[in-house]
């Protein structure tokens, strides 16, 4: 082959060569684009699917103050859960659930380092709900008080467990404001924290709606006495009779419960005056809002009276 056979065959191969270099540039920079392009509108759509979501709390609370009857059940309205409704370009989904029926594990003591009524009830539901005996439940509950004592020149007996953490902390010396808050004081793991989650609260007053406790919470609401004089009257069969009653009859008035077979006019004897109620005052609102691929979840806490909103987490 000649010599310029030889040149013109070398600069096919070099324009090959960058033909191919230049197709894997094209290649690349489509490619990145298309990414770029993708996040940019995972992103738009996660920021509509924000406010969607913050959205379908405040319907949530208009729902709450609709509700102007004397009792709360979850048969009604604000019971039903709401999925996919539509909403500009994406859709929301709402869950409204009335935490009045959990025990608030606040009033299990004082911040003088006293329990309280709550405190048997406590031991009660952790022995209904957890593989521990009676000992163990008595010293979750001592936990809590100590935790609550706000007089920190008074050393509890958890005290040196904290200040042997890694790193160490001090007790809170105050009531809980979330759930989550639990992981920090002595004896409450994962595990023991999943268990209680459906059947504590820690926010609003201390009262139950009788309409929505489950029959764990019922059971253990009877022991509000001092140690040694806590007068049992119903077990975990009345209850789950209860319950059931329940399902298709709510409670229109603490009156009814008399109604219920087993129950009787001795229900007044089990939950003390003022301890059960009818009514719901506090509400954990789920709303999930969703544009096309992106969506933005909103966890709230409201108060039905008054309309507060006590917390909002957006996932």
């Amino acid at each position: 082959m000649s010599q310029a056979g030889n040149e013109k065959g070398m600069a096919l191969l070099i324009v090959l060569a960058v033909v191919a270099l230049l197709s894997a540039l094209l290649i690349e920079f489509s490619f990145s684009t298309l990414v770029d392009l993708r996040s940019v509108e995972t992103f738009r759509d996660r920021s509509k699917a924000y406010y969607i979501a913050r959205g379908g709390v405040e319907a949530a609370r208009i729902i709450l103050q609709e509700d102007r009857n004397e009792f709360d059940h979850p048969t009604e309205f604000w019971g039903e859960p709401l999925a996919g409704i539509p909403v500009g370009e994406g859709d929301v989904s709402l869950k409204i659930e009335d935490l009045s029926g959990r025990l608030n594990i606040n009033f299990v003591g004082d911040e003088r380092g006293n329990p309280l009524p709550g405190y048997h009830r406590f031991i009660a539901l952790c022995e209904e709900v957890l593989p521990i005996d009676s000992g163990a439940a008595q010293s979750l509950a001592d936990a809590l008080v100590n935790w609550f004592h706000s007089d920190k020149t008074i050393m509890t007996a958890d005290d040196a467990y904290y200040h042997q953490q890694t790193p160490p902390y001090e007790r809170r010396g105050a009531k809980l404001t979330a759930l989550e808050e639990l992981y920090l004081v002595r004896g409450f793991d994962e595990q023991t924290i999943t268990a209680l989650r459906p059947f504590i609260r820690v926010v609003g007053d201390e009262p139950i709606n009788i309409n929505t406790a489950p029959a764990e919470v019922l059971l253990a609401w009877q022991h509000s006495a001092a140690a040694g004089n806590v007068a049992i009257i119903f077990d975990r069969l009345d209850m789950d009779v209860l319950t059931q009653y329940r399902e298709t009859m709510p409670f229109r008035q603490l009156g009814d419960l008399a109604q219920v077979e087993g129950i009787g006019p001795r229900w007044s004897t089990a939950w003390p005056q003022g301890s059960v109620t009818v009514q719901g005052k506090i509400y954990q609102v789920d709303s999930l809002g969703r544009v096309n691929q992106g969506s933005r979840r909103a966890q709230a806490i409201v108060a039905k009276q008054g309309n507060l909103l006590l917390s909002l987490k957006m996932e």
